[in-house]
């Protein structure tokens, strides 16, 4: 029969086809029984079935135990003997699960070197089964007892040198990635490989992103049991096994460990009974080492880009900002670079005065731009003044619930200048936690290296803002006046020119002293400020003479402004003073266009303004002046 049996299978040296053509060579041999052959697993301290000549007993109802089958051989003779279990005596000793499949059935254990390996299970559904074919069956099983323990034993070998190629393959393909979701896909891949009918998880101590297919969670440190020996072993960076009595089986949790740190657990819940052998525990343990190892080498490989990025920023940063850019430029540079590299939703650049006042730079982002976002921030200015230090609010619902909604992700750097706080920049995004702690120190240090370059910014616009300043008034100065004028007459269709004189300004002189007359300029002055667009331009032209350019807008538009300010002017002074104001513009088409032409012209006008009664605005026309004179 066994030389039949290995023709039949071409002298395979695989188990499960030897075990088929075992089993169908006893049906043939006796046809009213069906076989059914168990494998230990030693995982599970488990008979399974695993081959049989009749499909419906191949379940996991059927399953035996093999601490009952050890019991029963220890009441029957010692050794490698082929014993045959009888009904009776399986189910004296409680051993129920073939009744209803089978109206009788022998179990006959096969042993070798006192191990046992495997149960071939006889039944019959109707009627009992005769000692003699069970004679014969042992018999059998004497002479293939040992074949079917080598060729057990080769299978067991065969799966130790898989699990040995899988931790190669494995190293191999850690090796070449960098992606911590593949690493983690690969150790639960292997995991499954070798402990198929295993619930396997992954409880992970960093937040990566990760394939939504992962059985993966965040390790929770708390002082809950059903997660105590998970962070045993992550903060001992040991195995551990837990063994639960009720439901009898067995949990491993392994550390997945690097050099430097352990960054999650494997954990490996058994069924059935199970029980973990040691050379499976091993395997384990250099499976979560290896990946343990391939998660820190892919996270060192991260932060290492991560902080070349960063520093390429802050050079990129630093070496732009240096380029002699004016205040407006670096601001919107910055905020540029910001938004790119933080995902930042607004952006706001403040400048501390002082006097205390705070002032918006322009180039912050449009919710920064408001009055009332100001008010908002003070609490967090009033702290950074008293700390000089950074503010890192991962949630503002949980801490300020009433500030800055709907944001609730806050950073706030401070801009430090040779100990002096200049100013602060501040980050803002919707959602809680956005900015991580790397970001953030990041953050501090683009500005620390900003800042200077910011300070350099605001001094030279300050200084060139003296230079083209009247400083009386803090008008524009003559010079710069013309130098814009020009400008426009080159890229503008039209502009339209206003020259302001404060009328009987000697009188007021004479009557409450030169310090009252520097006063009246300086209030005629702001109310030029009041009454005109950022567009336009107004300046000293000298003495009590001021003026104001207005771009693109004709004589009717300079008319109307002459008008609001010669009426403001009355209104708001102390002690109360008009004004006289001439009116000239020029066009693309006029062909002697020039500055001198113009302010001629608004001269001329001004002077038939001053002829023509004081107090009020003259425009000056083509061929003749026409006079639009308001009495006060």
């Amino acid at each position: 029969m066994i030389i039949q049996i290995l023709k039949e299978t071409d002298y395979t040296d695989e188990f499960p086809v030897f075990a088929e053509a075992f089993l169908n060579e006893l049906k043939k041999m006796f046809s009213e029984y069906d076989f059914l052959l168990t494998l230990l697993n030693r995982n599970e301290d488990l008979l399974r079935p695993c081959y049989a000549t009749s499909s419906f007993v191949l379940s996991e109802r059927y399953l035996l135990r093999i601490e009952d089958i050890n019991k029963l051989l220890m009441t029957v003779e010692d050794g490698d003997c082929v014993n045959v279990i009888t009904k009776s005596v399986a189910n004296q000793n409680g051993i129920l699960v073939y009744d209803e499949c089978f109206e009788d059935f022998v179990l006959i254990p096969i042993k070798y070197n006192q191990l046992l390996w495997t149960v071939l299970v006889c039944g019959k559904k109707h009627g009992k089964i005769k000692s003699d074919h069970i004679n014969i069956v042992v018999e059998i099983i004497k002479k293939v007892k040992k074949l079917i323990y080598k060729l057990l034993t080769y299978e067991k070998k065969q799966k130790d040198q898989k699990r040995k190629e899988l931790l190669l393959q494995l190293t191999k393909k850690f090796h070449f990635t960098m992606d911590v979701s593949a690493i983690l896909g690969e150790i639960i891949y292997a995991s499954k490989q070798v402990f198929s009918t295993f619930e396997i998880q992954l409880l992970l101590s960093h937040e990566w992103e990760v394939s939504e297919d992962l059985q993966v969670q965040q390790l929770s440190y708390s002082k809950d049991k059903t997660n105590e020996m998970a962070t045993n072993a992550y903060l001992t960076g040991k195995i551990h096994i837990e063994s639960l009595r009720k439901r009898r089986n067995s949990i491993v949790y392994a550390p997945l460990r690097g050099k430097q740190g352990v960054y999650g657990v494997l954990k490996i819940i058994g069924r059935h009974s199970s029980v973990f052998k040691n050379h499976e525990i091993e395997f384990l343990e250099v499976l979560a080492d290896t990946g343990g190892n391939a998660i820190e080498n892919a996270e060192l490989y991260q932060q290492s880009r991560q902080l070349v990025e960063d520093l390429q920023l802050i050079n990129k940063t630093s070496h732009q900002l240096n380029l002699n850019l004016r205040l407006s430029e670096t601001i919107n540079y910055m905020t540029k670079q910001i938004k790119l590299s933080f995902n930042a939703q607004e952006i706001g650049f403040f400048m501390f005065r002082k006097n205390g006042q705070i002032k918006v730079i322009e180039g912050s982002t449009k919710y920064f731009l408001k009055e009332s976002s100001t008010e908002e921030i003070s609490p967090f200015f009033e702290r950074i003044k008293m700390d000089m230090d950074a503010l890192f609010i991962g949630d503002l619902a949980s801490q300020e619930p009433h500030l800055l909604r709907p944001f609730r992700s806050f950073i706030a750097v401070p801009m430090v200048q040779k100990g002096e706080l200049k100013g602060a920049v501040i980050i803002v995004h919707e959602h809680a936690y956005h900015f991580s702690f790397n970001k953030f120190k990041l953050l501090q240090s683009l500005i620390h290296h900003s800042t200077l370059a910011f300070t350099n910014s605001m001094l030279h616009e300050e200084l060139e803002k003296l230079v083209i300043t009247d400083h009386l008034t803090r008008l524009y100065a003559r010079n710069f006046l013309d130098e814009r004028i020009n400008e426009s007459m080159e890229k503008d269709a039209y502009g339209c020119f206003l020259l302001i004189d404060i009328d009987n300004f000697k009188q007021i002189n004479d009557v409450y002293g030169h310090q009252i007359g520097d006063d009246i300029i300086i209030q005629v002055a702001n109310v030029l400020k009041k009454n005109i667009k950022n567009t336009d331009i107004a300046a000293r032209w000298g003495g009590e003479e001021l003026a104001v350019y207005l771009p693109k807008a004709d004589k009717q538009v300079g008319e109307l402004v002459a008008q609001r300010i010669r009426k403001k002017v009355k209104e708001v002074t102390k002690p109360k003073v008009t004004i006289s104001c001439g009116v000239s513009d020029w066009k693309q088409i006029d062909r002697d266009k020039s500055l001198k032409r113009l302010f001629r012209y608004a001269d001329q006008a001004l002077y038939k303004a001053k002829r023509s009664g004081k107090n009020a605005v003259v425009i000056y026309g083509d061929d003749i002046v026409n006079t639009k004179k308001i009495w006060s």
